[in-house]
């Protein structure tokens, strides 16, 4: 990528983070503080008036500093000696307390190892995820998974992850095999009754055949196979189906660009849509999302995943004239 795409991403990732607040009222409010695959230190004696947000990045809160709102790190490490006042989320990645820490809200901990010194204080509940592998207390304490309640605060790092993600996928594919999602979307887009017709129909009766297949232990792995194929195609309808509102935006602002930011947008805003509604609406809102990866399905399925353009009218043999051939 040259610079101007990597300040497109930038800015993808910026939207991303403030969209993926809306289901949460509660933290509706995007934080200042931003930080994405890079380093951020907050000195000794700094006060940080709001929440902090990291995304792949290192964090060293220096003992002495504040940070008054919540600390949210995904995929991060962070080395803390200072306080926060709100919660502390952590997705994956290190953390590790020293003995002047204080944390006045929660610990919410997910996939994370989390060191702490004897000195560490945490005031609030400590919420550790089923999927965590532990978090160390003082003297080498193991505190065991709990079941608790989802703080709403994770709900909207989760959101906002999965947009991340689908995001992320899309520029890569984009990157790669531009071609074989156009022709994935124009097959969806031209005849769309047989696509989510095709759908539909995988939908319903590929379940059954791997099924059918796993209850013959020996073809237990062409079933595991099966499963994770229908569930690329299903991902791969519908990034070919963001590319398309890609370009559409692209065509709108008179910019020409990458299949690959066009991919990432297209699909960032298609996604944000999809499950915003089914966020919102719990009970209905799964409908939009289930006809729109239909009809991706079916024009991947129509298309081979791109391999070959979709072309539903057929050549027949033209009639004879009964006119002599020249010689």
């Amino acid at each position: 990528m040259n610079i101007s795409n990597i300040k497109i991403f930038s800015a993808i990732l910026l939207v991303v983070l403030i969209l993926g607040m809306f289901p949460a009222t509660a933290y509706a409010a995007s934080p200042s503080d931003v930080v994405i695959g890079n380093s951020y230190t907050l000195e000794s004696g700094k006060i940080l008036n709001n929440d902090l947000f990291v995304l792949g990045g290192s964090v060293n809160l220096m003992s002495g500093s504040t940070v008054t709102g919540s600390v949210i790190l995904i995929g991060s490490s962070a080395q803390a000696a200072g306080t926060i006042n709100g919660d502390l989320v952590v997705l994956g990645g290190t953390l590790n307390l020293a003995g002047t820490f204080v944390l006045n809200g929660d610990l919410i901990n997910a996939g994370t190892v989390v060191n702490s010194d004897p000195g560490a204080q945490i005031n609030g509940q400590i919420n550790t995820n089923a999927n965590t592998p532990y978090i160390i207390l003082p003297g080498g304490t193991h505190i065991p998974n709990l079941n608790s309640n989802v703080d709403p605060i994770f709900k909207v790092v989760v959101f906002f992850l999965g947009l991340f993600l689908w995001a992320l996928a899309a520029m890569l594919v984009a990157m790669f095999i531009p071609t074989h999602l156009t022709r994935t979307s124009q097959a969806a887009l031209s005849q769309p009754l047989i696509s989510g017709g095709l759908g539909l129909l995988t939908i319903i009766i590929l379940p059954i055949i791997l099924v059918l297949l796993a209850i013959t232990i020996c073809l237990i792995p062409v079933a595991i196979i099966g499963v994770f194929l229908l569930l690329l195609a299903w991902a791969f309808g519908l990034i070919a189906l963001g590319l398309e509102i890609g370009k559409r935006i692209s065509a709108m602002v008179k910019q020409n660009w990458h299949p690959a930011i066009a991919a990432g947008l297209g699909t960032l805003l298609l996604m944000t849509v999809l499950n915003g509604l089914q966020t919102i609406i719990p009970c209905i809102g799964w409908i939009p999302k289930a006809l729109v990866g239909l009809l991706g399905l079916g024009a991947v399925m129509l298309t081979q995943f791109g391999r070959k353009p979709y072309n539903p009218t057929l050549s027949l043999p033209q009639e004879s004239t009964g006119e002599a051939l020249p010689s």
